[in-house]
């Protein structure tokens, strides 16, 4: 494997500059486009049926309309999905003439659909035949040639992104033997293009003899891999080791599912002389799934728009009020207006949560190490009012929009923390997977009575299970719900101090 693709340097120094770079995940580069053609495609003809008066109240094409809109839309979804238009690894590696001619026919093609069906139904009047006709055609017309335009103007854009590797699966590899060498021979000539192996990592490493030449390529054990994680980013784990390994593979898998990624296990010694797929896990290769990302592609791009608009709109509403609370911190005592400390984020990476100052700058504890307690003497008159109705968490609506958190998710707590004298991850065992999801200024346990400071070992387990629950049972119904509720909770003031 000397000149391989994947780099030996030091991978700390390494992740440390790739963290640096902004990568996009093929699925959500697939979804982000969708997303884009879906308007393109229905906008103009909404916009079309308004310029041509078919929308107006009263008028007998309204109705029929509205259903060719909806139609076209399903439609529209249906042939994007039979060719594959959005699927993030077809758009790395279609060339120009084949992406344009695949966006032709998914936006052409309903458009004629729709003619036809119509057609077959009869267009009754003249009048409603030519204003039906013209409508369709000056949708379709204007629809494809703009996604056309669009697809054509952005095969530049695509084609640095894949030369420079920015959009791929960002893959890590469990394992040095056997399967490892034939994973990543496979990946070297098939799927290069799309596929960044970030490196090995192997609990065995210098245990046995190097029998495939990879010892060079380990980057450190799957405890390394989990700090790895914390440095760059990471979609995908694949454990490539022998199937027959059953408890190794199992303790392995039971360590990395507190990472926020999909973990594959990579094909055994026959997996490779199988026909090539038309889809798998992983470029056309199929793989046995054994952990998934709590929220799949499509949900995460729907709550990371969600919160981001969110965020941006309640920053504006709510301004005259972070006005107010920011003067009254700055004139309760001497000290920053905010307070910023350490807590683990997504994939247990740290980031600085923003809060309203609330104590006295000379008593504060930035580690977190001291939890807070009811008649601290360490919080100001304003401070305690700030947090009993929780204003002082308003300005963590900034870390929503720099994408630290989100509106909702388990609340993020300090690095340091300890209840009962021992940190969080030594109380239980399953702490660290709260951090498959990023951490919310509200969340499913503080509205089921954990807000505020944890005292005890029992309270701490019923917190991260309310946290692992709303994990395990996320929608967005579920995000408004608690969205709801917060404000009642916050209004009782219980347990906030």
């Amino acid at each position: 494997m000397e000149g391989s693709f994947l780099p030996a340097a030091d991978w700390r120094l390494e992740s440390a500059k790739r963290a640096r770079r902004s990568f996009i995940e093929l699925p959500m580069l697939g979804l982000g486009v969708f997303a884009l053609d879906a308007v393109i495609f229905v906008l103009p003809g909404l916009l079309g049926a308004g310029g041509a008066g078919i929308l107006r109240p009263g008028n007998p094409l309204t109705v029929e309309a509205g259903l060719a809109l909806c139609l076209g839309a399903v439609l529209f979804f249906a042939m994007s999905r039979v060719l594959q238009a959005h699927d993030g690894v077809a758009l790395v590696r279609r060339s120009s003439v084949a992406q344009l001619s695949v966006v032709f026919a998914a936006f052409a093609g309903p458009i004629l659909a729709l003619v036809a069906i119509c057609a077959l139904l009869g267009w009754g009047t003249p009048w409603r035949e030519a204003t039906t006709l013209h409508w369709l055609t000056a949708w379709g017309t204007a629809s494809t040639a703009t996604a056309l335009s669009v697809h054509l103007l952005a095969r530049p854009v695509a084609n640095r992104w894949r030369a420079a590797q920015l959009a791929v699966h960002r893959v890590a590899i469990v394992g040095s033997g056997e399967p490892a060498k034939r994973l990543m021979d496979w990946i070297e000539v098939n799927a290069r293009d799309v596929v960044e192996v970030v490196g090995l990592f192997d609990d065995r490493r210098g245990s046995a003899p190097d029998r495939v030449a990879l010892s060079h390529l380990v980057l450190g054990t799957t405890d390394d891999l989990i700090e790895y994680y914390r440095k760059a980013p990471i979609d995908k784990v694949i454990i490539a080791l022998p199937h027959q390994a059953e408890q190794r593979l199992l303790t392995i898998l039971q360590r990395l599912k507190q990472l926020p990624v999909d973990i594959a296990l990579a094909p055994d010694l026959v997996g490779f002389r199988l026909p090539a797929m038309e889809r798998g896990d992983l470029a056309g290769l199929p793989m046995t799934a054994l952990a998934q990302r709590p929220l799949r592609a499509s949900e995460r791009f729907f709550k990371e728009i969600f919160d981001r608009c969110a965020a941006a709109v309640l920053l504006l509403l709510l301004s005259p009020l972070l006005l107010g609370c920011a003067i009254a911190v700055k004139l309760s005592g001497p000290g920053p207006v905010f307070f910023r400390q350490e807590r683990h984020g997504l994939g247990s990476r740290i980031f600085h949560v923003l809060k309203f100052r609330s104590m006295r700058t000379d008593l504060q504890d930035v580690s977190g190490a001291q939890q807070t307690r009811r008649n601290d003497a360490r919080v100001t008159p304003v401070g305690n009012f700030l947090r009993r109705t929780s204003l002082d968490e308003l300005p963590q609506l900034l870390n929503v929009l720099m994408g630290d958190m989100s509106l909702v998710g388990p609340r993020p707590l300090p690095v340091q923390m300890r209840v009962e004298d021992r940190l969080n991850y030594e109380i239980v065992a399953e702490y660290a997977f709260r951090h498959r999801v990023k951490p919310g200024i509200t969340g499913w346990a503080q509205v089921k009575g954990h807000r505020g400071a944890v005292d005890t070992a029992e309270g701490l387990q019923s917190r991260v299970a309310h946290d692992l629950y709303y994990i395990e049972n996320w929608s967005l119904w579920l995000d408004l719900k608690i969205l709801f509720m917060t404000g009642a909770v916050c209004a009782l003031g219980k347990n906030a101090f």
